[in-house]
């Protein structure tokens, strides 16, 4: 009988240090939802745990967990740029897929275009190469400057983002079913598709207002 009543004291207090250490815990730390963005000043911004022109890629990486790969882009105008995937993550409660775009100078980036084993056309008239394994490991030290959200979940409409977001400074419609919204003090700009995803772009406000140009 003693025995009993010491085995069950020691699995409650088991299960009360578990409760503790996991559910408490997660309840006392921020989510980490597409409309929980920290502005540090106007170069640096944070959003799902990664900080704009500050975290590597290499830090993203462990944040996460995984990286699926790197691809270089040039575009109709001769720009390069640098994207990192990550994949399909699931992010508090919603599953989504996450590009980063690193920073890193155009004439480096013109470089690495020696470096691939694929180039292919995309439907915008962008060229995209795929980077060898060996020079991916090397892009591990560049800063994240932006991130490209991509949510699975279909009810992210105009009024769920109206109501987390606020209104849009500006609004520019693309087509019958797609439009993009601006928020230039968050630097965020979100497509928004009633025929397909929304796409959330996240850029300091600095950049936003340099890139975009959108007023305030």
């Amino acid at each position: 009988m003693k025995l009993a009543l010491v085995i069950i004291t020691v699995v409650t207090l088991l299960a009360f240090i578990l409760f503790y250490l996991t559910t408490d815990r997660n309840m006392s730390e921020p989510a980490a939802m597409p409309w929980h963005i920290t502005l540090h000043d106007p170069d640096h911004s944070e959003v799902f745990g990664i900080t704009l022109n500050r975290t590597s890629l290499e830090q993203a990486r462990k944040h996460f967990g995984q990286l699926d790969g790197i691809a270089l882009y040039q575009n109709e105008q001769g720009e390069y740029s640098l994207e990192a995937y990550f994949g399909k993550l699931s992010i508090d409660r919603f599953s989504a897929r996450l590009i980063a775009n690193l920073d890193a100078p155009q004439q480096e980036l013109e470089q690495l275009t020696e470096h691939t084993v694929k180039r292919t056309r995309t439907k915008d008239g962008s060229w995209r190469w795929t980077l060898t394994p060996e020079k991916q490991l090397e892009q591990g030290a560049r800063t994240i400057k932006a991130l490209s959200y991509i949510p699975d979940y279909a009810g992210m409409d105009g009024e769920f983002i109206r109501q987390r977001f606020g209104e849009p400074t500006t609004r520019e419609t693309l087509d019958e079913t797609s439009e993009v919204w601006f928020y230039p003090r968050l630097g965020v700009r979100i497509m928004i598709d009633s025929a397909g995803k929304e796409l959330f772009e996240y850029m300091t406000p600095a950049q936003f207002m340099s890139n975009v140009g959108v007023g305030q």
